[in-house]
């Protein structure tokens, strides 16, 4: 792991004190980012959770840090370790599977397993805009991301701001 994702890894761990929607602008930054995320398994079992609402969530982490980070501080899930998921084979095969068993996403736990509740149609549709959004920025100035300046990188703080205001506050239990 390079410094730069020290950095951005520390910013995560960072972030599991946040909102709910802090930290789902984080995830969403980071997933669109790696095209990857961490659910919770143990053995052939995927970790889910029930709200107080009685809804079942899927918890999603962006890094395998911070799925640890959290589990960890679960006594009850400790059987449970983190498992790298990638965005596009999630996307084809698990996320249609999720929408006919009415199981969402439960986006960012922290360590109290608190997280932001996110349908899979509308969390995949807020990726898809992060996603563009990035691809406009990269066809808008070439040169400057051909070569990486001081501040390159994942900028979290700036992430958080911009899609805490794009998108409705997802709800949390």
């Amino acid at each position: 792991m390079n410094e730069q994702d020290r950095l951005a890894e520390q910013q995560l761990l960072d972030y599991v004190q946040l909102s709910g929607a802090e930290r789902y602008a984080a995830f969403l930054e980071s997933v669109a980012r790696t095209g990857k995320f961490w659910v919770a398994v143990s053995g052939e079992f995927v970790l889910t959770l029930f709200d107080e609402d009685g809804q079942e969530l899927l918890p999603a982490w962006p890094s395998a840090a911070t799925a640890r980070a959290s589990l960890v501080r679960a006594p009850q899930l400790q059987a449970y370790a983190p498992a790298e998921r990638e965005l596009s084979a999630w996307r084809d095969r698990a996320a249609a599977s999720m929408r006919e068993a009415g199981v969402v996403v439960g986006v960012f736990p922290n360590e109290r397993m608190h997280s932001a509740a996110a349908d899979v149609a509308q969390l995949l549709a807020h990726l898809d805009d992060v996603l563009a959004d990035e691809g406009e920025l990269d066809g808008e100035d070439d040169d400057a991301a051909a070569e990486p300046g001081p501040d390159a990188g994942l900028d979290l703080e700036r992430a958080q701001r911009e899609l805490a205001q794009k998108f409705a506050k997802p709800r949390e239990p």
